[in-house]
């Protein structure tokens, strides 16, 4: 997000070319596509947490 928008700082101070869009839009793409590795990342913790829980509550129901 800081890079982005130092880019468009620079981009606003330099002037507007076609290369300097076409790196704006790529420095915007790999900041999305990190973004969706940590989403993907916390939805598998998630899911690692609730597979977690259920062994533990079948563990003590074996128990009692």
């Amino acid at each position: 997000m800081i890079l982005s928008t130092i880019f468009g700082i620079v981009m606003t101070v330099i002037g507007v070319n076609e290369t300097a869009v076409a790196g704006y839009k790529i420095i915007t793409t790999a900041g999305n596509i990190q973004e969706k590795k940590e989403q993907e990342r916390l939805k598998a913790s998630i899911h690692e947490e609730s597979q977690q829980i259920l062994k533990d509550i079948i563990r003590e129901a074996e128990k009692q």
